[in-house]
């Protein structure tokens, strides 16, 4: 049983593969999944989407921030420096150490405690193959096996597992909500290569199976001329 969306962030109802994905490549897909989880770990834990088997969710993958569910409820620890400090028995870095978060302050105001930061996001070259494996699932789910397994698929199966090639994707500004959504995949008008748009924790992202991206290049002249300003590509450039 494969989760088309990781069972830790909450994958929706019913959103599996029963038969299509054999336990070896369930398996040794998971450090994906893992990159995956930890792009969006803050979001679960705020979100109390639970992990497999029905535990709670935690942050345990930041070097600066730690978050764990207690007896007294959700406990959230974060490190704003200038040195180390502990918490529930491991040595947080400061923020500025690690560069997961950026822009972090923190303001007290009469009993109100505000705290801001910024999370580094997208830049993980495994998230990126993440999202087109949770998006070869998807064509799975819509059209079948046989689709996903086809020449015009190749190039951007060989990413997914070896990590070889170079394919982008979309990334468009958070929509309201914080749910997900899964298009059924479909095709620019000139190409037989198929993309895939998807929602996940409202994020809006679209994938292009196709070797040379023509058409996330269509969309971002599109969104250029249109003046359209809340979106970007990953990985971003270095």
């Amino acid at each position: 049983m494969e989760h088309i969306l990781p069972e830790a962030l909450g994958c929706p109802p019913g959103f599996v593969l029963a038969n299509d994905v054999c336990q070896r490549c369930n398996n040794g897909f998971g450090h994906l999944d893992r990159a995956m989880l930890r792009q969006f770990e803050l979001m679960t834990f705020l979100g109390n989407v639970p992990r497999k088997r029905g535990k709670a969710p935690s942050i345990d993958s930041w070097g600066s921030i730690l978050g764990l569910h207690t007896e007294g409820g959700p406990e959230l620890y974060i490190n704003s420096g200038p040195g180390s400090v502990k918490a529930f028995g491991r040595t947080l870095k400061p923020a500025q150490a690690t560069k997961d978060s950026e822009n972090m302050s923190f303001e007290v105001t009469g009993g109100l405690a505000n705290i801001k930061f910024s999370q580094r996001f997208g830049d993980d070259p495994k998230f990126i193959r993440a999202l087109y494996k949770v998006a070869f699932e998807v064509v799975v789910y819509w059209l079948g096996p046989e689709t996903a397994n086809t020449l015009h698929m190749a190039a951007a199966r060989k990413f997914v597992r070896k990590g070889r090639g170079e394919f982008s994707v979309m990334l468009l500004g958070m929509a309201s909500g914080s749910h997900h959504y899964f298009e059924a995949p479909f095709r620019a008008e000139d190409t037989a290569h198929l993309a895939v748009g998807m929602r996940i924790f409202g994020i809006d992202f679209v994938v292009d199976f196709d070797p040379r991206q023509r058409l996330i290049a269509k969309l971002m002249d599109m969104l250029t001329v249109q003046g359209y300003q809340n979106w970007t590509i990953l990985p971003p450039c270095r």
